[in-house]
C-alpha cells in the first residue's frame, strides 16, 4: 500500500515543474504533521485506552508510524538527516 501511495505522490508532483517540487513536498509535509498532531490530540484518549487495554496493539502504532515515517521521509525526500 505504501508503494501506491508513493506512485500516486510521484504522479501528482509529475504535473508540475521540478523547480516547485520542493516547495509542494514541504507544503504537504506540513500539512500532515498538522494534521497527525491535530488527529493525535482529538484521539489521545483513545489510543492510552487502545494501548493499555490491548497490549498486541503495541506492534500495530509501531508498523502504523513506521509507515508514516517512511512516507513522509519520501516526501521530503530523504533530506532530514534527522530522520535517517
Amino acid at each position: 500500500m505504501l508503494n501506491q501511495l508513493i506512485s500516486l505522490y510521484n504522479q501528482f508532483l509529475a504535473f508540475f515543474p521540478s523547480y516547485l517540487h520542493f516547495w509542494i513536498s514541504l507544503i504537504l509535509f506540513i500539512v500532515l504533521v498538522f494534521w497527525l498532531l491535530n488527529l493525535v490530540k482529538r484521539s489521545f484518549l483513545w489510543l492510552i485506552l487502545l494501548v493499555l487495554f490491548l497490549p498486541a496493539s503495541i506492534p500495530l502504532l509501531k508498523q502504523i508510524l513506521t509507515g508514516i515515517l517512511a512516507f513522509l521521509r519520501h516526501v521530503l525526500g530523504g533530506t532530514m538527516l534527522l530522520w535517517r
